[in-house]
């Protein structure tokens, strides 16, 4: 998984970014959106939830911290906060820098700032499961595979390592993940033969283990391409990383809205990049 540092705030990114999204939502009537990425004026801003703490100190005012340093003073940087009052929360305060423990939030989001329209309340329970539904294991079509091989046990450790070597060299790979002892393997079309069953029969050269072949609709070095554009157009990503159990690219951001999602799938196709947002929609 690619990590970046912490979401950007200058106003110049700001900038980009609301220009990039604008964009994308032109045309369409219905869009909506965080104010300032083209929401009529009678439309209320939508609210989102998210669960941060916050912390203030010399060099910046109240931000939302998606990691705090373990460090003392810690340290973190995230989008500002718009009205925060230090009265509404249990605050600690050490040589200067001011911050919570994990708080439960709800407020609009206008592309690069954070305004709370509750009043804060402590994190309680975990935190709500979010981001693109990747379901890892296997599909249906590989289920009787499970405890399989040629005689019926796991195949052997070195046998597997051998089929996963190989298959990064075949043409169409589109990656791969184990499954107790059952290799799941991805390939895209590619041409001159090559695809899922040219790899099935290839593979099958070198082992009789337990092996499932999927097709994909992207080669694992197409949506590294995609990775590596989107980690230079999204001003507010948080990380990303390319998953071969959802054959996409999944990227986290500070908030996934709608405008954005329209703008990544005219780009790259539909749901060829999943987003996840830390700042998750009330409702």
């Amino acid at each position: 998984m690619k990590r970046t540092s912490p979401p950007r705030t200058s106003a110049a990114a700001a900038a980009a970014l609301a220009t990039a999204v604008l964009a994308a939502g032109c045309g369409s009537e219905n869009a909506s959106g965080p104010p300032g990425a083209g929401d009529r004026a009678d439309t209320a801003p939508p609210l989102y939830r998210v669960r941060a703490a916050v912390l203030e100190n010399g060099e910046h005012g109240p931000q939302l911290c998606h990691a705090m340093a373990e460090s003392m003073p810690p340290t973190c940087g995230g989008p500002d906060v718009v009205g925060w009052d230090w009265d509404d929360v249990r605050a600690h305060r050490h040589r200067g820098t001011t911050y919570t423990d994990l708080l439960d939030l709800v407020g609009t989001w206008d592309g690069r700032r954070f305004t709370p329209t509750e009043k804060p309340r402590p994190a309680r329970g975990s935190p709500e499961p979010g981001g693109p539904d990747a379901d890892a294991g296997l599909p249906a079509s590989c289920e009787d595979l499970k405890g399989g091989g040629k005689d019926g046990g796991a195949a052997d450790g070195g046998d597997r390592q051998r089929v996963l070597d190989k298959a990064r060299k075949l043409p169409g790979y589109a990656g791969s993940w184990l499954d107790g002892d059952v290799v799941v393997l991805r390939f895209a079309d590619a041409g001159d033969g090559g695809g899922p069953d040219a790899a099935e029969r290839e593979l099958r050269t070198l082992w009789d283990g337990p092996l499932c072949v999927l097709g994909a609709e992207h080669t694992e070095e197409e949506l590294k391409r995609v990775q590596r554009q989107v980690d230079k157009q999204v001003e507010d990503m948080l990380s990303s990383s390319v998953d071969p159990v959802a054959n996409a690219v999944t990227l986290d951001v500070v908030a996934a809205t709608p405008e954005l999602k329209r703008e990544l799938d005219r780009a790259y196709g539909e749901d060829t990049v999943r987003l996840s947002g830390w700042l998750r929609p009330v409702g």
